[in-house]
């Protein structure tokens, strides 16, 4: 499970999730900026285990993936 803070909600999600959530992210970076970043964030928290605190941008575009 990894932790993540979006503008104070804090939900847990399972890696396979965050694999597939980096993914969405990944394919869809050529057409913002925002999900590219949001899949670096992705891969640095897939790969420290730590809990990731998300800028409300990246919140957003987290929460639409879901």
């Amino acid at each position: 499970m990894i932790e993540f803070d979006l503008s104070g909600r804090k939900i847990a999600l399972d890696e396979s999730v965050v694999h597939k959530l980096r993914a969405k992210a990944r394919a869809n970076a050529c057409s913002s900026s925002t999900l590219n970043d949001l899949a670096v964030i992705l891969d640095r928290a897939l790969s420290d285990h730590k809990a990731v605190t998300l800028q409300r941008a990246e919140a957003r575009a987290l929460e639409r993936l879901l």
